[in-house]
């Protein structure tokens, strides 16, 4: 049996659905408008959605090279720029979501 699935993010009555996730299909509008602009595929259920490629940086980190103090290490001086977390032992920041409450 196919299912429409969202390859894009898609806001339909109200309920945000990720890419991957099943379509409704009662709307015939609404389905021929999303396969018409790419936004949902017909899948298998069998089938699996490709993963999309991450980004990577195109061009160098921002920064000019020079001696920086403290030292981070060979390669990793660039003045004007922090050293990472990690070589500086910085600890991780705690999240800053809301507290679900207990009641």
């Amino acid at each position: 049996m196919k299912r429409l699935i969202a390859v894009v993010p898609i806001l339909f009555k109200n309920h945000s659905y990720k890419q991957g996730d099943e379509l409704p299909v009662e709307d015939a509008e609404f389905v021929e408008a999303w396969i018409k602009n790419r936004a949902a595929i017909w899948q298998e259920e069998n089938e699996k959605l490709e993963k999309v490629a991450k980004a990577k940086p195109a061009a160098a980190p921002t920064g000019l090279c020079g001696d920086a103090y403290p030292s981070s290490g060979l390669e990793q001086d660039l003045v004007g720029r922090p050293p990472s977390k990690k070589a500086r032992g910085a600890q991780p920041e705690p999240t800053k979501g809301r507290r679900k409450s207990s009641a």
